[in-house]
């Protein structure tokens, strides 16, 4: 904020390039602008950062459960493991996460439909897959820093059971699948706030409170 340069105080994980999947954009606005979508690589482990209220970041990197937090001389101060394995990645896993991604690029056109653009996305058959499933695929801190850890479903989906963990380890307890999800915000009193949208692709913001989490030890 002072105008000096930046100072770089920790790198997460760097993936491999891979140039020869990268969306196109072609044409012009006179002839009509025309964008390849990719089909790209499932299952990259996430990054995920979120901020803690005494300056720390809390962070996912990992294709395995672990959270680490690093302080403001980016030094990692702790991590926050479970002994949960990444799944390897099967013909069942590859087929279900070719039909999240057409179902995803089919709300994406319908959602483009009036812009001036066509937008062509690639055949799910061109996605390419990591190994293994990571155990994680995202990550939020509340106002109490509580860090709310989402896991994958059995079958890759981001849909699975979401851990409430603090930042000195202590296991609050897990939230099932079908239960309360992450919220898109955290407010002061236990406030959530979930963005929702309708069949037109109308957004809503529906915000809950949060009464209680009892711990689990």
């Amino acid at each position: 904020m002072d105008g000096t340069e930046p100072e770089l105080l920790y790198t997460a994980w760097e993936l491999p390039e891979e140039n020869e999947d990268e969306s196109e954009l072609s044409g012009d606005f006179e002839s009509g602008m025309r964008m390849r979508v990719a089909a790209g690589r499932a299952f990259e482990p996430r990054l995920d950062i979120d901020l803690l209220t005494d300056g720390r970041l809390a962070f996912i990197d990992s294709i395995g459960y672990r959270v680490k937090l690093i302080d403001l001389d980016g030094g990692v101060v702790g991590t926050i493991e479970r002994p949960i394995a990444p799944l390897p990645v099967d013909d069942a896993i590859r087929e279900a996460e070719r039909e999240r991604f057409r179902e995803a690029m089919s709300r994406q056109s319908a959602r483009t439909t009036n812009l001036p653009i066509q937008i062509e996305t690639a055949d799910a058959d061109e996605r390419t897959f990591a190994d293994e499933v990571p155990v994680l695929w995202g990550m939020k801190v509340d106002w109490e820093d509580r860090i709310w850890v989402a896991r994958r479903g059995p079958m890759g989906q981001e849909d699975g059971p979401t851990d409430i963990v603090t930042p000195d380890g202590n296991y609050i307890g897990t939230l099932p699948p079908e239960g309360l999800r992450t919220p898109d915000a955290f407010g002061p009193d236990g406030l959530l706030a979930y963005i929702e949208r309708d069949e037109m692709d109308v957004p809503t913001v529906r915000v809950v409170r949060l009464i209680a989490l009892e711990s689990q030890g």
